[in-house]
């Protein structure tokens, strides 16, 4: 699985297209593709029963019902110009989840597919769409001794018309003639309310490609899908939304995204984009950039660009395109590139004055470099328990989430905000290294920047803050910046910090909790009897979902008028295993994956 792609997940190997590692493994999938179907490997036990088929496509979770505590006594009191409207609530519909046992020979494993996570949202009214990961979408079947996928729907949805009290969670369509959506889910609004979606698909005969979606009835119903772009390397697109610099009267829609070339070691990954001025019906893409590696200064920029996150200010239609630009050193770096003409042109911001090289904005990675569990795996991943001896003289934890770098950004009438997580070490993937969350921002534009502002810091009870998302609220002066935390003793919380004068200051009033209940990590990398050297060492429970896949590699925050509006994967939620012979953690209780919501009110 390539260094971005948390979502492709299992996937690309079931419909038998390319899933590629950082450092160039084979398919991350105990699957193999026969004949139009998808072959999966035996490996468990006899049927013991088929739980909650695919049947309720509509699910109403009311404000308060998923409830736990309010903030923990040791926090400060609420900021006071911010409170929650009622409390934290699921948005997917939990009677899509599926577990699925075949009675294969030999037997194979039970089938659990319930993960969601890596959020995306937007609001506009009463109307707030989420998107998310969602291994609930695929189906596996049996015919004779063969198991396959009937359906691959790995997108899924959940929609609120009336302001978050209430939602109905379904599936995105894929394109004309395919059942299959690869994920990597990004969800936004134009000015007339109109949603659009874009993900990773495949295409009727199975080539990779974007794929995006409307819909014309704030989220109710979605367009079959129309294709952005066909790309085999394709991976973690992002969809930015906003009107055209010339003519303020028509939004345009421009999708960045990750593509991985040949060979695949050393990595080379060009930036690619593509525009619509109509509306998402018809796309034109083409290569943004292909950097080129610099062999003398391995501490430079090399020809690998990851997780872009592009935006556009309302104010003026300019778009921003903040990305990761990898090196072979322990820093990577943070740009930002910009256009003034809807994508004809492009030039890169000076965001590190003083430096050598402005437009490159050092940034160490967070998380521990640990063993995930395929061939040449490597992760950098937030870990609870106990560490055992991996491979590559890496440590490996049964419960692991993937952590990356993406840029979070927003712009307002020429003022910029861009915040991203970083380790508190020099040096990638220390073990002992805690995280912080850092801001910078621009009054005039992009021309000058402040230095970076710590608005979360590691400490000794919260040590990990990672995947930050930022929004704007309805005064330019208010911004929300989003975000996991773990806490010492392995637990996790989304906590929120918001600063009240333009990003100037975050004080301790301005942070204040988002979940009301800590949850823990799910044993997303547990190991198999089979031998180191093996191409599958490990195990998500969750078998449709590739080792250390837990939180996801996003969440998301919005804003619409006064309210704010977050969402994320949350492991509030237990599940206990099928009792199977053949399953590693037969009959243990562990955490899963969901999808939920908090909405907050500026007063």
């Amino acid at each position: 699985m390539r260094s971005s792609q948390a979502s492709i997940l299992y996937l690309a190997p079931l419909l038998g297209l390319p899933a590629l590692s950082a450092c160039g493994s084979e398919p991350e999938s105990d699957v193999a593709h026969r004949g139009g179907r998808v072959a999966l490997a035996p490996g468990g036990a006899p049927l013991l029963s088929r739980h909650a088929p695919h049947r309720a496509m509509a699910y109403s979770a009311r404000a308060g019902d998923a409830d736990r505590t309010l903030l923990p006594p040791s926090w400060p009191e609420r900021p006071p110009r911010l409170r929650p409207l009622g409390r934290n609530v699921q948005v997917n519909d939990p009677a899509l989840d599926d577990i699925e046992v075949f009675p294969t020979d030999p037997p194979t494993r039970p089938f659990l597919n319930v993960t969601q996570s890596e959020t995306s949202i937007a609001a506009r009214g009463m109307d707030i769409v989420v998107a998310y990961n969602s291994s609930a979408g695929v189906e596996v079947v049996q015919v004779d001794n063969t198991l396959a996928t009937e359906r691959s729907l790995f997108a899924g949805y959940s929609t609120s018309n009336d302001g978050g009290r209430t939602w109905v969670s379904g599936f995105f369509p894929p394109l004309p003639g395919s059942n299959t959506t690869l994920g990597d889910p990004v969800v936004r609004v134009d000015s007339r309310g109109i949603f659009h979606f874009v993900q990773l698909g495949a295409d009727a005969l199975g080539q990779r490609s974007i794929q995006a979606n409307r819909s014309l009835d704030g989220g109710r119903t979605w367009t079959e899908a129309v294709p952005v772009a066909q790309d085999e390397g394709a991976d973690k697109p992002w969809l930015a939304v906003g009107p055209d610099p010339a003519d303020r009267r028509r939004d345009n829609l421009y999708v960045t995204w990750s593509s991985y070339q040949p060979p695949a070691a050393p990595e080379r990954i060009e930036l690619r984009f593509a525009r619509s001025t109509d509306g998402g019906e018809t796309w034109a893409s083409r290569v943004l950039f292909a950097p080129e590696p610099d062999p003398e200064d391995p501490a430079r920029p090399q020809q690998a660009v990851h997780f872009t996150n592009p935006y556009v200010d309302p104010a003026d239609g300019r778009l921003y395109v903040p990305f990761l630009h990898r090196s072979f050193a322990d820093a990577d770096f943070i740009r930002v590139l910009v256009s003034d003409d809807a994508g004809e042109s492009f030039r890169f911001l000076e965001i590190n004055p003083g430096a050598p090289d402005p437009t490159l904005l050092p940034a160490v990675q967070p998380g521990e470099l640990i063993d995930c569990g395929n061939t040449g795996d490597t992760r950098l991943a937030i870990t609870d328990g106990t560490p055992r001896m991996g491979r590559f003289g890496l440590p490996t934890y049964t419960h692991a989430s993937r952590v990356i770098t993406q840029p979070t950004f927003a712009a307002r009438g020429g003022v910029l905000y861009l915040a991203w997580s970083a380790s508190t070490s020099e040096t990638r993937g220390e073990r002992d290294a805690g995280s912080n969350i850092l801001l910078i921002r621009s009054l005039d534009r992009g021309e000058t920047w402040t230095r970076p502002l710590p608005i979360a810091t590691a400490s000794d009870e919260d040590i990990e803050h990672v995947l930050p998302a930022l929004t704007v609220g309805k005064d330019s002066s208010d911004v929300h910046v989003v975000y996991y935390t773990q806490h010492r003793d392995g637990s996790l919380d989304v906590d929120m910090a918001s600063s009240f004068d333009g990003g100037e200051s975050f004080e301790a009033g301005g942070r204040r909790r988002v979940t009301t209940s800590s949850f823990r990590l799910s044993p997303t990398n547990i190991p198999l009897d089979v031998p180191f050297g093996e191409n599958y060492p490990t195990t998500n429970f969750d078998r449709l979902v590739p080792p250390c896949f837990n939180l996801g590699e996003y969440l998301d925050v919005t804003s619409w008028r006064s309210n704010v509006y977050a969402a994320w994967g949350d492991l509030r939620n237990l599940i206990t295993e099928p009792v199977h012979p053949a399953s590693p953690i037969s009959g243990d209780t562990h955490s899963q994956a969901d999808v939920f919501f908090q909405a907050f009110r500026a007063r």
